[in-house]
């Protein structure tokens, strides 16, 4: 007899409509979130409520009246001369897209769209941070921290003030940096020469931007070995953009006065208020933060140390400039000189991660991972050129403070438009000194104390707010002047 036949089996059709590949959803959602992930959500979702609970308190103003302009706008459409009355030096950006709300919701309108300003540059931050791939998850959470809590940064962002623009488009210029590193298309330089014509059409302080990005251009190109006609089209591109959108007040300074960057330096007999400064090799040198414990707001002990000055207006309110005023109130004013003191840890940090971002960048010692790989290469062009940005921000300070020997010039808050710079040194400080599980503890001890000092500030000041009123509109926040001859 014949062998019975096996019978034919048909293989089982595959579900297409559920790729082999795919995961499980079910899963994948029970996933557990790392606690680093959790402890960055918990810090984003922290910072946009103190910005709004900062916001519902604080008045609209610092010692700078804003407010003047924008209404000069609102009724005439037109920018005003830098030397018509104070302020009206800045490029007019800000004040024309603040004039429409001035006439359609008043001045708290105008004071809300510095909230929608400030809450927008900490989201973009958070969102930079989650993008760039060296930043550690572990490291992540503490860069968040000294964005969202750091009181002089919150402050700076939500008063009606140009400063609420150009930290934002601060923020969306090294966004766009980093754009440009993953893909430096024709369209991309484009955008970042728009971002940059902004900032120069808000303040300033955007020129010392400008020959960084182009360095930056040409390291991209020249990294991904573009044609020298595609390098040279884009950098054309990059330059005639920023320069023919952001030129207007310098070009209008210039024919006015000879000087395309004028001031209120140039301007009304007020300096002389704030002179001498300088005294000698001394003013650079002097670092003797026991005056800063000893005296938290700005004195005769303080205004003569360049580096006292921007290291308190930086990290608290060393100069009185705004309705929050614990800093004067003692005990409260004490929090104060904790902060100076908890403060040296991310600014050693700084310094330390600044340090080995430009001796990698140099080409003296490379990162931990291979200096030939993609990745350091990409890392030490982004991290070089954002850290060129703050430096030459640093030097503008300096340089001006020392020509006009005026002491209001030294102000930390005039570096946050190089803020993100320095969250990437803290970054690098970070990441070098877990190497030492010891150091690594003490730097999250530290880091967690000051972020606690922050927000007891934060907290103090609300609560003086509430129980202790103050209009809004005021504007005599320096309630004495410092004797410049004493010592």
């Amino acid at each position: 007899m014949a062998a019975r036949k096996k019978p034919r089996t048909t293989p089982r059709r595959r579900d297409r409509s559920k790729p082999a590949s795919a995961p499980d959803r079910s899963a994948a959602g029970s996933l557990p979130v790392s606690f680093n992930c959790r402890a960055f959500m918990l810090v984003l979702a922290a910072g946009v409520i103190v910005r709004i609970i900062v916001f519902a308190y604080m008045g609209f103003f610092n010692n700078d009246n804003h407010l003047l302009v924008i209404d000069y706008v609102a009724r005439y459409w037109i920018p005003a001369h830098s030397d018509q009355f104070n302020q009206a030096y800045h490029p007019p950006l800000y004040y024309f897209l603040a004039a429409p709300l001035l006439r359609l919701g008043g001045v708290t309108a105008v004071h809300g769209l510095s909230l929608l300003f400030s809450i927008a540059t900490f989201l973009l931050i958070a969102h930079l941070l989650r993008q760039l791939p060296w930043i550690h998850e572990k490291i992540r959470p503490w860069c968040l921290a000294l964005a969202a809590f750091q009181p002089q940064f919150v402050l700076f962002s939500l008063f009606i003030s140009n400063d609420t623009l150009a930290i934002l488009l601060s923020i969306l210029i090294f966004y766009q940096s980093w754009r440009i590193q993953l893909s430096p298309s024709l369209a991309n330089c484009f955008s970042l020469g728009i971002c940059l014509g902004l900032g120069l059409l808000a303040k300033a302080v955007f020129m010392v931007f400008v020959i960084p990005l182009i360095l930056f251009i040409w390291l991209i190109g020249h990294r991904r070995t573009l044609p020298s006609s595609q390098l040279l089209s884009r950098l054309a591109l990059f330059v005639l953009t920023a320069g023919l959108l952001g030129c207007y007040k310098y070009v209008e300074n210039f024919i006015l006065f000879g000087n395309p960057t004028v001031s209120n330096l140039d301007f009304w007999n007020w300096t002389s208020e704030q002179q001498p400064t300088w005294l000698g090799i001394s003013s650079l040198l002097d670092f003797n933060l026991l005056k800063l414990v000893r005296d938290p707001v700005i004195s005769a002990s303080t205004v003569h140390s360049y580096p006292l000055m921007l290291y308190g207006s930086f990290w608290y309110a060393l100069i009185p400039e705004s309705t929050f005023r614990s800093n004067l109130v003692s005990p409260f004013n004490h929090l104060g000189s904790m902060i100076y003191l908890a403060a040296l840890c991310p600014t050693l940090l700084m310094l330390v991660g600044a340090n080995r971002i430009a001796m990698a960048a140099l080409g003296i010692r490379a990162w931990a991972e291979t200096a030939q790989s993609a990745h350091a290469r990409n890392r030490l062009d982004y991290e070089g050129v954002l850290l060129l940005t703050f430096l030459l921000n640093f030097l503008l300070i300096v340089t001006v403070g020392w020509s006009s020997d005026v002491w209001s010039v030294f102000q930390g808050r005039l570096l946050f438009p190089s803020f993100f710079p320095l969250l990437l040194a803290f970054n690098a400080g970070m990441e070098g000194a877990d190497h030492s599980r010891l150091l690594a503890n003490l730097i999250r001890c530290l880091m967690a104390a000051l972020i606690a000092l922050f927000l007891a500030y934060i907290i103090v000041e609300v609560w003086l707010a509430i129980y202790h009123p103050v209009n809004p509109f005021r504007m005599d926040h320096v309630p004495f002047k410092v004797d410049m001859h004493a010592r």
